[in-house]
């Protein structure tokens, strides 16, 4: 009776693998080459008649970017496991933590075009969007290390232009280049751009810009994404980071909530597999698969949706009425800038 049982459950765990898969690469091919086993060995496995060890269950998941604590809390809706990276204050880590998102997003990008697809509910804008942008990239990087990790090396620093890390600006540049190719849902708030304007107007009266034009050149990219933005929401389709068509088809959907978000919160789907991003301490990140959260996440972020209001596509007045008030923000900011000494 335990034989079976384990039987029933490996074979459970490999369907609910399979089903996760790109459908353009072949299951069996792929399990045979991580576990390093013939095709025929691998056929074993996925019947459940040879048992998987806890090595290969570890490879598995490994590769696959599955979390074994979610497979066994998915028989058990009481309990949801979730995976982290979390950063300190080793200048370093966040090199990695840029990689992995480098890597996460990739994995993605093996799936085709109708079985990718982000939901993201932006209490602040979304990572992704500043990374087509050097300048304003620069600057995030350097907040997040300088004010956040309070990492080594940055106490006495002044954030200044002309000292861009580019291996980390190449990291961020690739990241953009994936997410304007998936299909993306964002939903923002009256209070999504805040956080940006006040991270910079921080650093100005602080006195963290080295000079004057620093501030300014942030402000203009910062301005630079907004227009952006509303552009890719006119035409339902994202821009690369040269501000052409990143896609032939539409995949890009903005809506304004009314609603305060709380958090940033990001539902992936690839093929059958959900996954479920919740960010905490500022941009520290959860994830989880398991399917029972994923699917209430997933009603939670449709129940958003349709409270909030289309302000891509035809939704042409509301668009520039939420662009317009951000806009003179940033525009009320960028002049205190230029009158101050």
């Amino acid at each position: 009776m335990t034989k079976n049982f384990k039987k029933s459950a490996q074979i459970i765990f490999m369907q609910r693998i399979k089903e996760s898969s790109p459908k353009n690469i072949s299951f069996v091919d792929d399990l045979a080459d991580i576990l390093k086993v013939s095709n025929d060995s691998a056929y074993r496995r996925i019947r459940g008649e040879t048992q998987l060890t806890i090595e290969e269950i570890s490879v598995i998941c490994k590769h696959f970017k599955i979390s074994f604590d979610n497979f066994i809390s998915n028989m058990d809706n009481s309990i949801v496991s979730f995976s982290h990276h979390q950063l300190n204050s080793h200048v370093n880590t966040f090199k990695e933590y840029l990689s992995d998102m480098k890597k996460n997003i990739e994995v993605m990008m093996k799936y085709p075009d109708a079985h990718r697809r982000i939901i993201y509910a932006a209490e602040d804008i979304p990572v992704f969007q500043n990374f087509a942008h050097p300048f304003l990239t620069a600057f995030k990087i350097f907040y997040w290390n300088k004010s956040i990790l309070n990492a080594e090396g940055y106490e006495d620093k002044k954030f200044e232009t002309a000292h861009i890390d580019k291996e980390l600006l190449e990291i961020a540049k690739d990241i953009y280049h994936c997410y304007s190719k998936i299909d993306t849902i964002e939903i923002w708030s009256d209070d999504t751009a805040n956080s940006t304007l006040k991270q910079i107007e921080f650093y100005w009266d602080s006195g963290a810009f080295k000079t004057k034009n620093d501030a300014l050149q942030v402000c203009e990219e910062l301005s630079l994404m907004f227009a952006r933005i509303s552009k890719q929401a006119e035409l339902n389709i994202k821009l690369d980071a040269n501000n052409k068509p990143a896609s032939l088809q539409k995949n890009y959907e903005l809506y304004h909530s009314d609603v305060m978000i709380g958090n940033n919160c990001v539902m992936t789907t690839m093929g059958n597999l959900k996954g479920t991003y919740i960010s905490y301490h500022t941009f520290n990140v959860m994830l989880t698969t398991n399917a029972n959260f994923c699917n209430e996440t997933e009603l939670w972020l449709k129940n958003l949706v349709r409270k909030s209001n289309l302000i891509s596509g035809v939704a042409e007045k509301q668009r520039y009425l939420y662009f317009k008030h951000i806009n003179d923000m940033l525009k009320k900011l960028m002049e205190k800038i230029e009158k101050e000494k």
